[in-house]
């Protein structure tokens, strides 16, 4: 018993300081926080942005094109490629170590692709559905971005933050773990 302890202290100890290790990397190339290291999408946020999603790929009568910007390890993608093989996704992320994380977990997945870069120069009008968990500059930078490029029946799902210049066709409340959230659903069709 005293050696199972020894070793999962062990283990914590080594994975605080990777964990640290990440955040000093992160700080360091994403051009001091202009854009944050990855965080997961969790709680009601994630389940409601799964569902919206899946309601407009279920819906739709041809296969679409989704991308999510900022898609850390694929929390939203994995599931959503593996439910619709129909549809083709496109993980976007500036950060080295969780593309390769997506990459691995999507390596069974053909109509999965992970490109490393920045969203922001990425063209954003071959898209039918985007889907982002970005902090505010990031949120800011891209709603000037997709009110010059989306498609006219595009749909964008924003976890936690509000696009500006685009009127949302759903708010949904999104509280979780005490946190006040929300997901904001936009319609193309509606802002034009």
């Amino acid at each position: 018993m005293d050696i199972f302890l020894l070793l999962f202290g062990c283990v914590l100890v080594v994975a605080c300081i990777g964990f640290e290790l990440y955040f000093l990397y992160a700080l360091f190339i994403s051009k001091n926080c202009k854009y944050p290291p990855a965080f997961p999408s969790f709680g009601n946020m994630k389940k409601i942005a799964l569902n919206e999603a899946e309601k407009i790929l279920q819906n739709s009568n041809t296969p679409l094109k989704v991308v999510d910007l900022g898609s850390g390890t694929g929390g939203l993608l994995i599931p959503l490629a593996r439910k619709f093989p129909q549809h083709q996704f496109i993980g976007y992320d500036w950060d080295f170590f969780v593309c390769q994380i997506l990459k691995f977990r999507a390596r069974h997945l053909s109509n999965l692709k992970v490109i490393r870069g920045d969203f922001l120069k990425a063209d954003l009008s071959q898209y039918d559905l985007l889907l982002c968990f970005l902090d505010t500059q990031a949120a800011e930078d891209l709603s000037l971005k997709v009110q010059q490029e989306i498609k006219e029946n595009a749909r964008i799902i924003s976890s936690a933050f509000e696009l500006k210049g685009l009127n949302p066709t759903q708010i949904y409340d999104a509280k979780s773990y005490g946190m006040p959230l929300k997901v904001y659903v936009y319609d193309n069709r509606n802002n034009l």
